[in-house]
């Protein structure tokens, strides 16, 4: 399993509390030697995580006035916020899904997660969705455990509404499209025939940086279902 840099992982926490207001806008930061000293790690990996987030506009380090707190979110930073993808039927209306059963929990990373979200655990959601009274969906989504210790499954489908009721904003998501049909397991949790086709979808949600701090793995048994990025 690829082996998260240090500064990696100073840099995830700290982008975690000012995400979560736990370091609200304006606050000044302890100095080097004393944030090396809580995150347990060399002044210069705590220095290049610094460097980092003042790069994405999260911190303004000043001399003299040391480390502040700069933004909370990508949107209060000036960036545009993500496009909001667009599920459809296949008359081309939108396509409403809600939440019938979901689990959570947490894990360990593939080595594919762990080289794309630099992160070797993860907190993953795990969710059968409806469209109307219909099993229509079943999906799961995977976040560094870093940037959230526990999911609700109570948040909505849709993944820019879910990262959102988890304090994260991301600033683009990419969608990857592909077809399967349903095994057994999928079969039973759909409430549909075996061998019944599936479209296949894979959000994955990037910060400011480009880093993605989300993903989504979406399974659609909707014929004609379709998703669009506005």
């Amino acid at each position: 399993m690829a082996r998260t840099p240090l500064y990696k992982t100073a840099e995830t926490e700290m982008l975690s509390r000012i995400s979560k207001g736990t370091w609200e806008i304006g606050r000044r930061l302890p100095n080097e030697f004393e944030l090396a000293d809580e995150f347990g790690v060399s002044q210069g990996t705590m220095r290049r995580a610094l460097i980092s987030l003042e790069e994405m506009g999260y911190l303004s380090r000043k001399p003299g006035r040391g480390t502040l707190v700069a933004t909370a979110t990508p949107q209060e930073a000036g960036l545009a916020p993500a496009p909001a993808p667009r599920l459809e039927t296949a008359s081309g209306a939108d396509l409403s899904l809600s939440v019938f059963r979901a689990r959570s929990g947490h894990r360990a990373a593939s080595p594919a997660e762990a080289d794309l979200m630099g992160a070797a655990r993860l907190s993953y959601i795990e969710r059968t969705l409806k469209s109307g009274a219909a099993r229509a969906a079943v999906d799961e989504i995977v976040i560094p455990e870093a940037l959230a210790g526990k999911l609700s499954e109570d948040a909505p489908a849709d993944l820019l509404g879910f990262l959102d009721s988890h304090g994260l904003a991301p600033t683009r998501i990419t969608a990857e499209a592909h077809a399967e049909i349903t095994d057994m397991a999928l079969s039973v949790a759909l409430s549909v025939d075996r061998h019944t086709a599936l479209l296949c979808l894979r959000l994955t949600a990037h910060d400011a940086s480009g880093a993605a701090i989300a993903r989504q793995t979406l399974k659609l048994a909707l014929p004609g279902a379709r998703l669009t990025l506005a």
